[in-house]
């Protein structure tokens, strides 16, 4: 097995280990305050999202059953 990837990812992560580690707490806690506001719009939206994907989809499938009918009936009705 390969050890490169987790070797770098190591190394990334002791970099980033030491950026914190280094960052003076202003800058810190500006840095967490902007992860929280992203993570509460994508843990907020995410759902959102989903859930009207889901509505529309429902939505398109019961046009397309209706218009699907519709057209059968049409053609049944010229072919008799």
């Amino acid at each position: 097995m390969n050890k490169a990837p987790f070797r770098r990812l190591g190394a990334t992560l002791k970099g980033a280990a030491h950026d914190i580690a280094v960052m003076p707490w202003p800058t810190l806690l500006v840095y967490c305050i902007a992860l929280a506001i992203i993570l509460t719009l994508l843990v907020s939206i995410l759902p959102l999202a989903l859930f009207l994907f889901a509505a529309f989809m429902a939505i398109k499938l019961v046009v397309v059953a209706f218009v699907v009918h519709t057209r059968r009936g049409r053609r049944e009705h010229y072919e008799l």
